[in-house]
């Protein structure tokens, strides 16, 4: 009685964490360069086999011997790799890669990837993202020149007036696999249909454990009281 109460307690936790991972896939929806999550659920069994190397036998929580395993949520979320639609925006600014590889950009909290690739200039002429985060390249900042021609070619060299100024740094680029696009954007792999439908069944299945949660407790108070008359 008390797994059952246990089970369909873990998988309203699951179902819990997994609305979270659809809401934040939806709400990014539209944002340039977003790779949507997946929400990682493994049994109690599993995760403590994970752990195994850090966790002894003294220190394993106590759970129901059951045949069952109850599910857990990981504390990390699985993201989904694959390229989002890349579409034409003509804004020299904007720029999209093929294939494998991340743009590299630095700011106030220190350096990370990214795939958004819509870009503007700074006060000091520099390449920076929307929030103001350098884009690097090869030997630092991408500096354009006041007032110049410049355009950047399919493997991220920037030319200026017809000099090279620097080259786009493209973290994990493979030869013949990635290529930088001018004027276009990679939107995000999120498909509405599919994270909605996911939606709609994560919330039956969290209904469904609900269901579970007050059948037991039925029972319980039934017995509790049947056992005290």
């Amino acid at each position: 009685m008390i797994r059952a109460l246990y089970s369909a307690a873990s998988g309203l936790v699951a179902q819990a964490n997994k609305q979270d991972v659809i809401a934040n896939n939806i709400a990014n929806a539209q944002t340039p360069g977003f790779k949507r999550q997946k929400a990682v659920s493994t049994s109690f069994a599993q995760e403590l086999q994970s752990q195994i190397v850090t966790a002894t036998d003294r220190e394993r929580p106590a759970y129901p011997d059951s045949a069952v395993d109850p599910v857990i949520v990981n504390a990390t979320s699985s993201q989904d790799n694959s390229e989002g639609p890349i579409r034409d925006t003509g804004n020299q600014f904007d720029f999209a890669i093929e294939g494998p590889g991340e743009f590299q950009v630095s700011g106030a909290n220190g350096t990370r990837l990214t795939r958004a690739g819509n870009f503007r200039l700074d006060t000091s002429n520099e390449l920076c993202t929307a929030d103001g985060e350098k884009v690097l390249g090869e030997s630092g900042p991408i500096q354009i020149p006041d007032g110049s021609e410049w355009s950047v070619d399919t493997e991220g060299e920037v030319n200026a007036d017809g000099q090279s100024i620097g080259k786009i740094k493209i973290v994990g680029a493979k030869a013949g696999e990635t290529q930088l696009r001018q004027g276009f954007i990679e939107g995000a792999n999120v498909n509405i249909v599919r994270e909605m439908v996911d939606m709609i069944l994560n919330v039956r299945s969290f209904e469904a454990n609900q269901k579970v949660v007050s059948a037991v407790d039925g029972t319980l108070d039934k017995l509790i009281n049947s056992a005290g008359a």
